[in-house]
């Protein structure tokens, strides 16, 4: 089953027919006769979207929506209208009030199936986001409709028609409804279209002498990392079923079927701005409670959880390409003296700078990890060890050589560090002189440890290399 659509309309032989027309495309139908019904059956169901007639025994598409509406658990549900003639009013109306689409009759197999998959899949995406927020422990508060509203009146949207003087009409006459920046292009200009900021909103014509390349951009647009994100709305101009139905499922989040319409336009923008407003935030969230997940909040560097990970794939590349790399765990020395004598505000704040001088002494491909208190850890790709050693002996000199300065204390705080260092990969066939070395991960680590500890053991201050290392 593709999912569950529940249909609500007040003539028995329309809902037989709908379900046999939905059947076919391997939904599960539900079905109710009126709006009083409307709401417990769709609390049962959970249906997936939800196909209403305009004009029901009790109410019509509107109050359909809005009951649905007050059931947080079913607001978020696409709502598509029947519609038995092809009216411009009312099909304002239904859209003010929620409606995600009017579709009219006699209704087309064609354009109604690509509606439903359109409004299905990004429902889907929205929860799919909605979940990877709460796995992501992220604890932002949802756009409320007036904050929505107030965060998408600067958005960008450019218009894209077949020539110049039709882009620059609907933007005159669009500019009167809505707060957004209006740019006019070309069918051709993709490049334009490219330049950052990228526009929040694309509407793309699609003429009968322009249709193949006008929906190949549809396609583009969707596949490209740059305009992924951004709302694309396919105007077919003349009005077709076909071709809305085509751009809906390539990747169009929505069509004004019956052709061009400033109001339609208008209100079709404010509905998706709002979704892409949502989407956007629920996006950064979870990228923020991803980032949380794997950096130290103090020093910004990467914790354990990802130090890890890195360290295991770059164990794997080094046998993979028979090459060396280095490992060196790194401690401040006393610096639980520091904590005692100026407080922990400076410890930390020497905590940050002793990250930053480190950091600076290493390459892009390298790691600097923050795996405990005054504890860090280092992974190098591709090193031998002469060459771990010279760096490990530098970044030693780094903290060192300067005393700290912090705000708040006259005196120079002097800080010294040790380092453990293990050389790791190369081919495990290399001969007997490897077989001697870590042969897992788990072993490295705890070989660099124990050369940390030789460093301690021998006076702090200095670079201890492992005793097997290469």
């Amino acid at each position: 089953m593709q999912g569950t659509i529940l249909i609500i309309d007040g003539v028995a032989t329309n809902r037989i027919m709908l379900k046999v027309q939905l059947s076919a495309a391997y939904y599960r139908v539900v079905q109710t006769d009126s709006v009083a019904n409307a709401l417990s059956v769709a609390q049962r169901c959970c249906p997936d979207l939800v196909l209403t007639a305009m004009t029901l025994p009790d109410g019509g598409a509107a109050d359909v929506a809005a009951a649905l509406a007050a059931d947080p658990s079913l607001a978020q549900v696409p709502i598509i209208a029947v519609s038995g003639q092809n009216d411009n009013a009312s099909r304002i109306e239904a859209l003010s009030a929620g409606i995600d689409d009017v579709l009219h009759q006699p209704l087309g197999d064609v354009i109604l199936q690509a509606r439903i998959r359109s409004l299905i899949r990004s429902r889907s995406s929205r929860d799919d986001l909605s979940l990877q927020h709460e796995a992501a422990q992220t604890f932002e508060q949802p756009l409320s409709e007036r904050e929505c509203l107030a965060e998408i009146r600067n958005s960008k949207v450019a218009l894209v028609a077949h020539d110049a003087p039709t882009a620059a009409q609907w933007a005159a006459r669009l500019q009167s409804l809505v707060p957004y920046h209006l740019h006019s292009h070309q069918i051709g200009d993709i490049q334009q279209l490219m330049t950052d900021p990228v526009p929040d909103v694309i509407v793309v014509e699609l003429t009968k002498t322009a249709t193949g390349p006008g929906l190949r951009l549809l396609a583009d647009l969707r596949a490209r990392a740059a305009t992924r994100n951004s709302v694309v709305i396919a105007i077919p101009s003349p009005a077709d079923a076909n071709v809305a139905a085509e751009a809906l499922d390539r990747g169009a989040h929505d069509v004004l079927q019956s052709g061009f319409n400033v109001q339609e336009l208008a209100l079709r923008l404010s509905t998706q701005l709002q979704h892409k407003a949502r989407n956007d935030r629920l996006r950064a969230t979870v990228r923020n409670g991803l980032r949380a997940a794997v950096e130290d909040p103090m020093t910004g560097l990467y914790n354990r959880r990802y130090a890890r990970p890195f360290l295991d794939r770059v164990a794997r590349n080094a046998v993979d390409c028979d090459e060396h790399f280095a490992l060196m765990l790194i401690d401040l020395d006393h610096f639980k003296q520091v904590n005692d004598r100026y407080g922990h505000p400076a410890g930390d704040a020497v905590l940050v700078e002793a990250s930053n001088r480190l950091l600076k002494q290493l390459r892009p491909v390298d790691l600097l990890a923050r795996v405990g208190g005054e504890e860090f850890m280092i992974v190098m790709p591709g090193l031998g060890a002469a060459q771990a050693s010279e760096i490990a002996e530098r970044l030693c000199r780094q903290i060192n050589a300067t005393p700290f300065q912090v705000a708040g204390i006259d005196e120079p705080i002097h800080v010294t560090t040790s380092i453990g260092l293990a050389i790791g990969g190369g081919d495990p066939c290399a001969g007997p002189s490897r077989k001697s070395r870590p042969t897992s991960v788990t072993d490295l680590i705890a070989d660099a440890d124990r050369a940390l500890y030789g460093a301690k053991d021998a006076g702090r201050n200095q670079v201890t290399l492992s005793s097997v290392a290469a």
